[in-house]
């Protein structure tokens, strides 16, 4: 799907019914009206965030979001794409090496920093603040891991109720912004709600961009990145122990890909004999959740090798 500066991806309102993978995706039609465009128009929530954040002086604005969704939603029984995330698998901003507006942690703009705040790690559905710290911190590690990179990241939990994007709408947060990645914890439904209609049902996570508000240090026309904040929805059912429930690694995965530059990648059904759910192929960053997936797969760890391969020389 097609994202611009100012306009996050589609919302993407999946199927019903069993989720299987296929290898290919065979007689797709051309999708029916099913995506529901958010963040458009004079009044999106976006403008509101950065007319917001102005007001108060922040010297960052959000440029878009992402999500993952579940497979909920009413699409009938035709052959229709749910996502169709094609192209070079990077999102359209990524960070800029020898920033120095960047490092807050240790000092070196190159190092990828990431906090996962803990006082708002713990979700409703019972998993403690301590698994799901070490779910996101294994998930930062598999990214972190891929051979290709040498990221040197440093994940840090805190006791800080970080999150700008929260704090913004009235959800908690304190507004302090630390480059690179911030995982922000679980919020009640209703701040899903903001950013999509009914989005408390269907959006597990988001990953907002943000930018700096002035400034274009590498010279690309385009602001530059700042930060990604990482929320997940407290309305659904989370696990760490690989059973049916929402697994938090695979989520935080997911939006871990997003934190690195990672775009959306791959196509998503639904089969109109069967009513499943075909993913093709099946990636750790294809749009809507698939199950538990806590290993890069090949088209991730392309996308991810494609982005930090050279890094900080890129």
């Amino acid at each position: 799907m097609r994202r611009s500066i100012l306009l996050p991806a589609a919302v993407l309102l999946a199927a019903c019914g069993d989720v299987i993978t296929e290898p290919t995706a065979e007689g797709i039609m051309a999708p029916a009206a099913i995506l529901a465009e958010t963040f458009s128009g004079p009044d999106n929530i976006v403008d509101q965030a950065n007319q917001l954040m102005a007001a108060e002086g922040f010297e960052y604005r959000i440029a878009y979001a992402e999500y993952f969704t579940t497979t909920d939603g009413e699409l009938g029984s035709e052959n229709v794409i749910i996502a169709r995330d094609l192209g070079n698998k990077r999102l359209s901003l990524d960070f800029i090496p020898n920033d120095p507006r960047r490092g807050g942690l240790d000092g070196d703009p190159n190092t990828i920093d990431v906090l996962i705040d803990r006082t708002q790690g713990a979700t409703a559905s019972g998993v403690t603040e301590a698994a799901t710290t070490g779910a996101i911190t294994a998930a930062m590690n598999t990214w972190d891991g891929q051979r290709c990179s040498a990221l040197g990241m440093n994940v840090v939990p805190v006791d800080v109720d970080v999150g700008l994007v929260q704090r913004i709408f009235g959800f908690g947060g304190t507004g302090v912004v630390v480059p690179d990645i911030m995982h922000a914890g679980w919020l009640p439904g209703a701040f899903f709600d903001r950013l999509a209609p009914g989005g408390s049902g269907f959006i597990l996570g988001v990953a907002f961009t943000l930018t700096f508000n002035s400034g274009d240090l590498d010279g690309d026309g385009n602001p530059d990145l700042a930060a990604r904040e990482i929320y997940y929805n407290d309305g659904f059912d989370w696990s760490t122990d690989e059973t049916s429930r929402i697994d938090v690694e695979t989520v935080a995965l997911h939006e871990a890909g997003h934190g690195l530059s990672q775009a959306h990648f791959g196509t998503v059904f639904r089969n109109p004999n069967s009513g499943k759910v075909v993913f093709a192929p099946r990636a750790v960053m294809n749009a809507v959740y698939s199950g538990v997936q806590r290993d890069i797969k090949a088209t991730d760890g392309g996308g991810h090798c494609g982005i930090w391969a050279n890094w900080p020389q890129n």
